[in-house]
């Protein structure tokens, strides 16, 4: 284990901040699910949670670990197909019509992937509760109550 040599208070609700430089370095931002482990009886180990679904498509289906990766079995063929290289990539129609144009110029934030993400869970799955929705988007159940917050938001506009 290497000693930083960071020193944090834990504050009167238990929170503590991690500083700045280890966010930078283990590329951790705001919002980004932490996994707690017990080690020894002193030891606590915090890591940054990478969720079980496929790196590229974002699917759950028939996902495997692939050199510090999950990838499913769909995008592992087209990876591994060497002919796929050679072949233009065309966005379908449909595509377009279920995802809004993203803000900032072509780029969404995390937050507004994740509700989007959020959106789609629960017209598959309409009677799954909290928990059930936060396993299936590998994120904790606070963060789906957040943005179920921001979809229910006034002044929102739903997407077309």
């Amino acid at each position: 284990m290497k000693d930083t040599g960071m020193i944090r208070s834990l504050d009167s609700l238990g929170r503590i901040v991690v500083p700045v430089e280890i966010r930078m370095t283990r590329n951790i931002d705001i919002g980004d699910p932490i996994e707690f482990f017990i080690l020894d009886e002193d030891i606590i180990v915090l890591r940054k949670y990478t969720s079980t679904e496929c790196t590229f498509c974002r699917s759950l289906d028939h996902v495997i670990y692939y050199k510090d990766q999950f990838i499913c079995n769909t995008c592992l063929k087209e990876l591994s197909d060497p002919e796929r290289g050679s072949e233009p990539i065309h966005a379908s129609p449909s595509s377009a019509e279920e995802h809004p144009e993203p803000a900032r110029g072509g780029r969404r934030s995390k937050t507004e992937e994740m509700s989007l993400r959020l959106e789609k869970a629960i017209e598959d799955h309409p009677y799954a509760n909290q928990k059930e929705l936060a396993e299936v988007l590998g994120i904790s159940q606070a963060r789906v109550s957040q943005l179920k917050r921001k979809l229910n938001a006034p002044g929102r506009t739903a997407p077309q």
